[in-house]
């Protein structure tokens, strides 16, 4: 296998720029996945589960049929419709608990 694997025409060089180029936007947004992780609200915790169960993405999304973009916008903080969110704690074995006042 040479450096140029399957890719033909594209150098190392030319790899190396676009992971230079992508890397501050990928650190955003693993710090924004988890201050998100780390709210105390029910998106929160339900990030945490999504995280918990260790699948790719792409497994999460087709199983609760949600798109990858939404998925992942939700990860970083963002919301979801409150069907998706359904569908979302259903795929992560979620259930909500009303907290004890006190």
């Amino acid at each position: 296998m040479t450096s140029h694997d399957s890719r033909e025409g594209t150098s190392d060089a030319d790899i190396e720029a676009a992971v230079r180029a992508e890397l501050p936007w990928l650190l955003e947004r693993g710090q924004a996945r988890q201050t998100a992780a780390a709210e105390d609200t029910v998106s929160g915790r339900l990030r945490l589960a999504v995280t918990a169960m260790r699948q790719p993405y792409e497994q999460v999304c087709q199983t609760a049929a949600i798109p990858f973009e939404q998925l992942v916008d939700f990860m970083a903080g963002g919301q979801l419709a409150s069907d998706a969110l359904d569908r979302l704690a259903a795929t992560a074995h979620c259930e909500l608990h009303p907290r004890t006042p006190g």
